[in-house]
């Protein structure tokens, strides 16, 4: 035996350790996953139908149902399914509409007689002698008239509602005025207010007033008419 030269070991020492550091860098970049062996495609495939049944025993451990709970699904599918059908049914036979009668309605009305409270003020008509003209003047010079009205019921009047109307002196209407006063008069009482006068550009004048001496003829006459009154 002889001993291998110095040189020949130092090779063989420095190819192990280029071999061993090639391995160990393959080793982390597969770890890694920045390397990686090619599969046959018969391996692929075996790969593939082993991940295709792998959901489904997963599915089948994961979901698990009871007998009742698969009686109540299995009943509520069937009971769908005739439901389906009826409706099929029905879209297929033809809708035959029958006549509406409507029937007359009867309404019934309560008939409710509330008593409500007296309030003083109300306009009434009732009596048209309640209110008569006492006196009437106005002359050519004044274009307003004096009006006074006498009060024939038990109750004092607070409020008029009256027309006057103008005639000639041959009894032919001239014109009429509707009026409201707010005025109080006593029972049995008279009162005086005033009121336009008929005709003053004209120079007319109430018949037993004092009338123009140069046209004594513009003459006229009045009818008082009562509408409605207050009383008190």
């Amino acid at each position: 035996m002889y001993d291998e030269p110095k040189e020949r070991k130092s090779g063989t020492r420095t190819i192990l350790l280029v071999i061993l550091c090639v391995a160990f860098v393959i080793a982390i970049l597969w770890k890694q996953g920045l390397i990686r062996w090619e599969q046959s495609p018969k391996e692929q495939n075996e790969q593939i139908a082993i991940s295709e049944d792998e959901p489904m025993s997963t599915l089948k451990n994961e979901f698990t149902v009871s007998e009742d709970e698969w009686l109540a699904l299995k009943n509520e599918v069937e009971q769908l399914r005739q439901e389906v059908k009826q409706l099929k049914s029905s879209s297929t036979k033809p809708q035959t509409t029958k006549p509406q009668t409507t029937k007359p309605q009867t309404t019934t009305t309560h008939e409710t007689t509330s008593v409500q409270p007296k309030t003083n003020n109300t306009p009434t008509a009732q009596n048209p002698n309640a209110l008569t003209l006492a006196n009437y003047n106005h002359d050519w010079v004044q274009s307003d008239a004096t009006v006074a009205l006498k009060n024939n019921i038990d109750r004092t009047i607070t409020y008029v509602a009256g027309r006057m109307i103008y005639y000639d002196m041959n009894g032919n209407m001239l014109d009429y005025q509707d009026f409201t006063k707010y005025i109080t008069i006593e029972p049995g009482m008279v009162k005086s207010f005033s009121l336009k006068g008929y005709g003053h550009n004209d120079d007319y004048a109430y018949y037993t007033s004092k009338t123009s001496a140069s046209k004594p003829d513009r003459k006229y006459r009045v009818m008082f008419e009562l509408k409605s009154y207050k009383t008190n």
